[in-house]
């Protein structure tokens, strides 16, 4: 009975044996293993690296990795399915080289190897530093004026990043340019280091990496600044207006003895410009008028520019409404006479005769009967605007004579 038993095991242990491996014959030809370098490149992560050390130059960041899965499955695979780490943990300063290491998040694929199988790496100790910030001055004060030395804030910043770069800075630079100001400079500014050579040192962290300078900017005992007041003498034509006067420059420097130059205030004047019956701008190059002992920095004369422009006014007129037809049919128009209200310069509203701004209503066709139709002006002067008839539209009734 054992025996038997035994024996009947037997069999079914076999037969279940030879199934097993029918069936994966039948699941290799029908679906075959494809062995291969997968195409896309997977990032290196570097792990474990110490909270000291920096990792600098790495001979490759990516590699790919050869691999072992079912030929159905392959292209449904991205590189999102491996990681390739290098471990740093226990490495010393210097160049190292580092194997890596592979591995799928898919169970159904293998990782046969790597490509490349390791990676050259430099890492190096960490180190901050405190440096003092200069100021480098881009350009200078004004004619006149005096720059006082700047003063930054935060006056130091802290440095940090690998030793052997820390080692390298030679200063600690922000530059300020004055722009021609004269009053004081405020700007905040980034920091930048450089080496004993002149080329900048990049890739390290600046704490603050912008810092506030400020510049104080003085006048010059004997120097001051003046406001420009043009003069003018006479009146422009009837009709027209002063609608503006632009000085260049505006204010200018002068130069002299102190007790000269407190008596001058805040100004000083043009020699006057005549305007007398103008009708269009003047431009014109006039000296200023300056006490003795008192000259301009850099020249004694200035540009007057006055913009002169006719004065826009309203005017009501009333007008004839005549028809545009040129048949001889009797024709009666009412309103016959209508107001017209116009804009313009003042010069030609008050030169308007009864032959300018004609108004006229249209009749389509040269038929008797009775037509309403808008109104329209005709003969209106250049720069003359014609805001609105009143009322806009007329009736024209164009009679029949008869046989």
């Amino acid at each position: 009975m054992f025996r038997s038993l035994v024996s009947n095991a037997s069999s079914i242990l076999m037969a279940l044996f030879f199934a097993i491996v029918v069936w994966i014959v039948a699941t290799n030809e029908e679906n075959p293993l494809r062995e291969g370098l997968f195409p896309d490149a997977i990032p290196i992560q570097f792990v474990n690296r110490s909270q000291e050390m920096t990792l600098l130059d790495p001979s490759r960041l990516a590699a790919r990795v050869r691999i072992r899965t079912a030929t159905n499955h392959w292209d449904s695979l991205d590189n999102s399915n491996f990681r390739i780490t290098a471990d740093l943990g226990g490495l010393s300063e210097g160049e190292h080289t580092v194997q890596l290491n592979a591995t799928s998040d898919d169970p159904s694929v293998r990782v046969l190897a790597i490509d490349p199988p390791s990676v050259q790496v430099r890492v190096e100790k960490i180190s901050t530093v405190a440096i003092q910030v200069r100021v480098r001055v881009l350009d200078e004060a004004p004619l006149g004026y005096v720059m006082k030395a700047p003063q930054v804030s935060p006056a130091t910043v802290m440095i940090t990043g690998p030793q052997n770069d820390i080692q390298r800075i030679n200063d600690a630079t922000v530059e300020v340019a004055l722009r021609g100001a004269k009053t004081d400079v405020e700007r905040q500014a980034s920091v930048l280091l450089y080496d004993a050579q002149g080329a900048q040192i990049q890739n390290l962290k600046i704490e603050p990496s912008t810092v506030t300078v400020a510049i104080s900017v003085e006048q010059r005992v004997g120097y001051k600044d003046a406001a420009v007041k043009a003069v003018m003498s006479g009146n422009v034509a009837s009709g027209y207006w002063v609608s503006d006067i632009s000085v260049d420059p505006a204010t200018v420097t002068l130069v002299g003895a102190p007790d000269a130059l407190n008596q001058l205030g805040g100004f000083v004047e043009t020699e006057a410009l005549d305007v007398n019956g103008a009708k269009e701008s003047l431009t014109q190059r006039l000296r200023l008028k300056l006490p003795e002992g008192v000259s301009v920095l850099n020249a004694n004369d200035v540009m007057l520019r006055v913009a002169i422009e006719p004065v826009l006014s309203g005017l009501t007129v009333q007008r004839q409404v005549d028809s545009s037809a040129s048949c001889n049919l009797p024709t009666q128009i009412s309103p016959a006479t209508v107001q017209v209200i116009l804009s313009g310069p003042l010069p030609i509203l008050q030169t308007l005769t009864p032959d300018d701004v004609q108004i006229v209503i249209d009749v389509p066709r040269c038929l008797p009967g009775s037509y309403q139709s808008e109104l329209r002006a005709v003969s209106v002067p250049d720069k003359i605007q014609v805001e609105s008839i009143v009322p806009a539209t007329a009736q024209a009734n164009v009679q029949d004579v008869g046989p």
